[in-house]
């Protein structure tokens, strides 16, 4: 019999939440990892364009850390902190170059440092 259980996907989020990204709401509850919006709706059409999927999963982790160190530009990108969401180190790449091709986001790069990502969150539709 085929086992749909064996090739389901699950993501470390234990590991998320043993990180820094657990806060207190006001009344001092827990709160859980989410993703910070708001994600402009023209961005998010032309990133599920691209016919990669690992572009649009890699773009939903530069607006969650968008949200975490709050900006969109000069996002740090490391491939330790994607190793969290269980992506590995060419899936994060390929997603970045698509992504950048595509004219959603802008990637620096200086020797011996970590990726620096811009949104670019001003974009027309064609």
């Amino acid at each position: 019999m085929f086992d749909v259980e064996k090739y389901r996907h699950t993501y470390p989020l234990s590991k998320l939440e043993e990180s820094d990204t657990l806060d207190r709401n006001p009344k001092g509850k827990m709160t859980k990892p989410f993703i910070k919006g708001p994600i402009p709706m023209d961005w998010f059409l032309q990133a599920m364009q691209i016919p990669r999927r690992n572009a649009i999963a890699v773009g939903m982790i530069l607006f969650y850390l968008s949200g975490l160190q709050q900006k969109k530009n000069g996002i740090v990108l490391t491939y330790r902190r994607c190793k969290d969401f269980g992506l590995e180190r060419k899936f994060v790449s390929r997603g970045l170059k698509d992504l950048e091709k595509s004219g959603l986001i802008h990637v620096s790069l200086k020797p011996g440092q970590s990726q620096r990502v811009d949104i670019l969150s001003d974009i027309d539709l064609p």
